[in-house]
């Protein structure tokens, strides 16, 4: 009697239960190479997925992603909730959508800007990528090397070595 109590009020409680959203991320602390989140709404709700992380040195920043919305606003915020960049998601973005941007050293997030919400089973998905930015050091060893390589052709091809 009480196991057939329990299947009868066990899926009663689960269908007035409030509706949720399941945020996945791999965001958390200093920006690896690559980083990626999504959002999956279980019913007619709000998003609320903010994807945190922090940047040691100056950085650019690519972004990309997709959503199953004809059309979702997604941006990139500084600490101060300034939109530093953002971009539109659609079904078939995922692959034209690359936003890139060059950041200083600070705390930033992601999260969807327009609209706020979606049908049940909406979503999004992005992913992250972060390249250091060389310093102006790099460029000048760079172009050294590259000198000398040609003056050690040069005298080569003059039969010097």
């Amino acid at each position: 009697m009480k196991k057939r109590l329990l299947c009868l009020l066990l899926p009663a409680a689960f269908a007035v239960s409030p509706t949720h959203a399941a945020v996945f991320s791999s965001f958390g602390g200093e920006h690896d190479a690559v980083e990626s989140g999504s959002e999956i709404l279980f019913g007619p709700e709000s998003f609320a997925g903010v994807f945190d992380f922090t940047l040691g040195t100056e950085s650019l920043v690519t972004f990309t992603g997709a959503s199953t919305l004809p059309m979702l606003g997604f941006g990139l915020f500084d600490a101060s909730d300034s939109l530093v960049s953002g971009t539109i998601f659609s079904p078939t973005t995922y692959e034209t959508s690359f936003t890139s941007v060059t950041l200083d050293a600070g705390d930033y997030y992601y999260a969807p800007v327009f609209p706020t919400g979606g049908s049940m089973f909406s979503s999004y998905s992005f992913e992250s990528y972060v390249t250091a930015v060389p310093e102006p050091e790099t460029y000048a060893l760079f172009l050294a090397g590259i000198g000398m390589l040609g003056y050690a052709a040069q005298r080569r091809m003059r039969g010097d070595a």
